[in-house]
This record gives structure tokens, sequence and C-alpha cells, in this order.
């Protein structure tokens, strides 16, 4: 996944992506995973069992390719994962937007991961029995305010 390359995202005509006007100048993969690195939030949508969504913002890392992040088995987001992993991962930003879509798997805690967690939040590794979760990318989209529509980029994975 070193350098993905980018297509336009599908969106309707009126934001004005594929109008000739505005050529495709995609978003480098390098500056993505700069803005996933550098965020200190992040906004993880799950689904309820009802259907109705929930959206969290959580402590994060994106390491060795991949985002991973951890919670409560308790939690109302574990619980969420546990009937259906398929989720989102969104930025705070609006104006710098970075969304991920796939699907979560708890995995085991990789000391890399741990050593990110505590290098970026400087914090102890409080991570020993809460589960790890690791988004298995199925599709990125990001954007850059000034330059959009041209630059809206889609990787598929």
């Amino acid at each position: 996944m070193t350098n993905p390359q980018p297509d336009r995202p599908e969106m309707p005509e009126s934001f004005g992506v594929g109008n000739p006007d505005f050529p495709f100048e995609p978003i480098e993969w390098a500056s993505v995973v700069e803005r996933l690195t550098e965020a200190r939030n992040y906004w993880i949508c799950t689904t309820r069992p009802s259907g109705r969504p929930h959206s969290v913002p959580v402590w994060g890392v994106w390491a060795e390719d991949a985002f991973y992040f951890l919670t409560d088995l308790n939690s109302l987001t574990a619980k969420n994962l546990a009937a259906n992993p398929a989720s989102e991962v969104h930025l705070e930003s609006g104006d710098e937007v970075v969304m991920l879509f796939g699907q979560f798997e708890q995995v085991e805690l990789e000391e890399s991961v741990l050593a990110a967690f505590g290098q970026k939040y400087e914090m102890p590794p409080i991570a020993a029995g809460f589960p790890v979760y690791r988004l298995k990318l199925s599709k990125a989209i990001a954007w850059g305010e000034s330059n959009f529509p041209s630059n809206a980029s889609r990787w598929r994975f």
C-alpha cells in the first residue's frame, strides 16, 4: 500500500467533480498518510444493531499502513463492532478531509503499535487489557478545501 493510485470519487455533478473547468489534480497518498499520522483525534462511525449510527471521537494511530484504536469491550463502539464491523474513520477537519472506509478487526497489540500510542499521546502503556482494533481498509477519500473539487481523490484497496 506504499503508493496506491487515486481516481476521482463519485459525487453529484453539482459538486464539480468531473467538470472540465476543474482538472483532476489528485492528492498524493503520502500527504494522506501524513494527515492520518499527525491527527490527534479521529471520529469512528459505527452502526448500532437497530441500524442507528453512532459516532465517537477516539485517540488512534496510523502505523504499519493501517489505522488502530483501543476501546473498552463494554463500550458502545466495541459492542457495535462485534455486531457489525463495517465502519468509517474521519479526521476532524472539514478543510483537510480524510475519510477511511472498511471493516474493523480485533487484533493482538503489537509492540510497535503500543509504542506509537505511547509516543503520540505521551501516556504510559495503559493498553493492556483493552481490545485493539485495526481497520481493514477498502476505500479512502480525501480532499483539501482550497483546491476542491480538483483534488478530490479516492483510493480503493
